[in-house]
């Protein structure tokens, strides 16, 4: 069924104009006067018949006037047919089209994965326009890009060859360029296709500001009828720090979610190509379940970490891939004032094998000498250069770790101003207790930090006694490892960049004054425990999302190229690039989840993973209110496209033959007028 719409609706307020000739007519009535005369009786019907020829033709000029008026504001309006089946020449459509290419659009049904039924309507949709109007085809996910196209052919034929990505829906990006396109377009009719599976992360973050005012969003919708989804969310060590023949423990956490419980589901674990254990489990519905996995692990350094579950809907996310830091050797630098300062922390650390143990001097903190080095202590530094200051915070940034012991030398107004600024989590208030005073012991602790995993019972924290200590301010984004007995903060921990740093409230100076923690049971395993922990960092990052930009540090000298495997897909030649104090091997954006490998010098030089994001496995589906926010009309897959469209697009536009219509008024309007001047002339001349 056809309808009247106008396309410049705001013209029609210009019908008032219409009411100018009635206006003007009643303002120039006159009253008739009576002039004493002759016996003209014969006159005076002559002239009645006269003035009923003379309002009649009044009446109708009024009548044209007024029609004239509309007919010209009608005609601004822009009158158009809506729901034409085809349109006139004068009829064409800008419209975008938004394709969703993120993971979930990977789901498969029985006919087809959600990508691929989406491509066929997509294909239907683009039957509804011809060569004189404009599309535009982007693809969606976290980002939008547009598909270059020539004719609709040649947008026909680069749909075919189209493959969903990895990557995660955020549909705001794609929907603010596509509101700008339609906008700047002065075609009548401004389309907005979205197909997509509806999945409620993908519209999460679209701001309710967007004004999609005067153009008509159509949402093509593909779903699956029932959802069949698991998935493993994370894997990794539970708190402790890995070393080699050390029994650890695996963590790992599955999701369904799907709408029924999922029974004997299998998930097995590799460590470097190795099965370590299969379980089975059952899911519950829409929810999550964790399992834990002993492991013993066999040899350091980067050790890739495998967890899979079987095939279903979305496959995707039935394999999370990790990679383990499992330190070799492990190089630790104490720093102090003197050469005694760092006596105990040395004495503690210098029985293990695995660590290198250097000390040296605040001015020994050079770019060098810190690019070798995992761990840094500082014990009862008063100050740093400002050099060794930006050479020890760089060294923190990209992952080293720093314990800092505060002492009796310490300048507290210098740490708390300058090195406050870029590494100390806390602030120094002042000094408390006495030496061989009232003493205080540790109350609390994180009893879930990986700093306490293997210290055995809690006695041993227990025995520490400490009579002087700072009472600390800590920043926010920090945590208290331990608490003394009167609720101040011992130990607090905090996060520089990629690395950790800690500050130890009390001093350990070789007069034990401050604390008799050097002494007791609780020490030694506290800083083997420290140093594995804060030193985990200086491996580098190891685990990315898909999408991000991969830049890798360049371990030992430079080679002049390097080759990057991705788990899918062609290798890629890459050359080392200069990116602060060291090289680093620019990766790129990563595109496909799993483990990554660059070869150097024929021999693998570095690995890291590649991981999909959560959210792209829940299907749940939008809000209506989201959709009906926005005006948008969802077509399901039962649904025609051209019954849908074809209804609410504007067809052919009338302003034509309304201007004529107008113009004939003119013309009938000229001709009575000059009909009433040429019989006026006449009756003058018979007078």
């Amino acid at each position: 069924m056809f309808g009247i719409t106008f396309a410049n609706s705001a013209m029609l307020y210009g019908l008032w104009a219409a009411l100018l000739p009635l206006v003007i007519h009643l303002l120039n009535r006159r009253r008739t006067v009576s002039v004493p005369f002759s016996n003209v009786a014969l006159l005076q019907a002559l002239q009645r018949d006269r003035m009923r020829r003379v309002k009649l033709k009044q009446i109708v000029l009024l009548i044209l006037r007024t029609l004239l008026l509309v007919l010209i504001v009608l005609a601004f309006s822009r009158p158009t047919l809506q729901g034409a089946q085809s349109g006139g020449e004068d009829v064409r459509t800008t419209a975008v089209l938004l394709l969703d290419r993120s993971l979930s659009m990977q789901y498969r049904t029985p006919e087809g994965t959600l990508f691929e039924r989406a491509k066929a309507r997509l294909q239907e949709t683009l039957g509804l326009f011809d060569a004189r109007d404009e599309v535009q085809l982007v693809l969606v996910d976290d980002r939008a890009e547009e598909v270059e196209s020539g004719t609709l052919d040649h947008l026909k034929a680069r749909v075919d060859v189209l493959r969903p990505g990895f990557r995660e829906t955020q549909l705001e990006t794609g929907l603010v360029d596509a509101l700008a396109t339609l906008r700047a377009s002065q075609m009548l009719n401004r389309e907005l296709y979205i197909f997509s599976d509806l999945a409620r992360n993908g519209w999460e973050g679209v701001p309710d500001s967007l004004d999609f005012q005067g153009v008509s969003v159509f949402v093509v919708s593909e779903r699956p009828l029932v959802q069949h989804n698991l998935g493993v969310l994370n894997a990794g060590p539970v708190g402790q720090i890995l070393t080699v023949g050390t029994q650890a423990t695996l963590s790992i956490e599955l999701a369904n979610y799907g709408d029924t419980p999922k029974s004997g589901v299998a998930v097995q674990v590799f460590l470097d190509g190795r099965r370590i254990g299969q379980q089975v489990l059952t899911l519950p519905k829409k929810g999550s379940k964790r399992l834990y996995m002993p492991f013993v692990p066999e040899k350091g350094g980067t050790v890739p970490l495998r967890v899979e579950i079987g095939d279903d809907d979305l496959t995707a996310d039935n394999v999370y891939v990790s990679v383990l830091n499992i330190p070799e050797r492990v190089s630790v630098l104490i720093v102090g004032d003197s050469a005694d300062a760092g006596y105990f922390v040395e004495r503690a650390l210098f029985t293990r094998s695995t660590l290198l143990v250097q000390q040296g001097l605040p001015a020994d903190l050079t770019p060098d000498l810190l690019a070798q080095t995992d761990v840094v202590f500082l014990c009862n530094v008063s100050r740093l250069s400002r050099g060794a200051q930006e050479a020890l915070t760089r060294r923190v940034e990209s992952g080293a770790g720093l314990m800092v012991f505060l002492g009796d030398r310490v300048d507290v107004r210098y740490y708390n101003q300058a090195f406050a600024k870029t590494l100390l989590p806390v602030a120094l208030i002042s000094v408390q207790g006495l030496a061989g005073g009232a003493y205080q012991r540790i109350q609390t602790h994180a009893s879930d930090h990986p700093l306490l995993s293997h210290l055995g019972a809690d006695k041993l924290l227990q025995d520490p006694r400490f009579y002087t200590y700072y009472r600390l301010r800590p920043k926010t984004d920090t945590q208290a490892v331990f608490t003394l007995g009167n609720g101040a903060p011992l130990l607090v921990e905090g996060r520089v960049g990629n690395g950790k740093v800690m500050v130890f409230a009390s001093g350990i100076q070789t007069d034990l004054k401050w604390t008799d923690l050097p002494l007791s049971g609780f020490f030694v395993p506290f800083l083997h425990q420290a140093v594995h922990y804060l030193g985990i960092g200086a491996f580098g990052r190891r685990e990315y999302q898909v999408g991000e930009s991969v830049y890798r540090e360049v371990r030992g000298q430079a080679p002049r190229e390097a080759l990057v495997r991705p788990p899918q897909g062609e290798d890629q030649t890459i050359w080392p690039e200069q990116r602060g104090p060291r090289p680093v091997w620019p990766v790129g954006e990563v595109g496909v989840p799993g483990l990554w490998k660059i070869y150097a010098q024929e021999r693998l030089s570095d690995q890291f993973a590649v991981h999909v994001a959560h959210s792209e496995s829940d299907l749940s589906i939008v809000s209506d209110r989201r959709l009906e926010a926005i005006g948008a009309r969802v077509v399901d897959s039962g649904e025609s496209l051209a019954d849908v469209v074809l209804t609410t697009r504007h067809g052919r536009e009338l302003w034509r033959a309304v201007l004529l219509a107008a113009l004939l008024m003119m013309i009938a309007e000229m001709l009575i007028v000059r009909s009433a001047q040429t019989e006026r002339s006449g009756a003058e001349s018979a007078s």
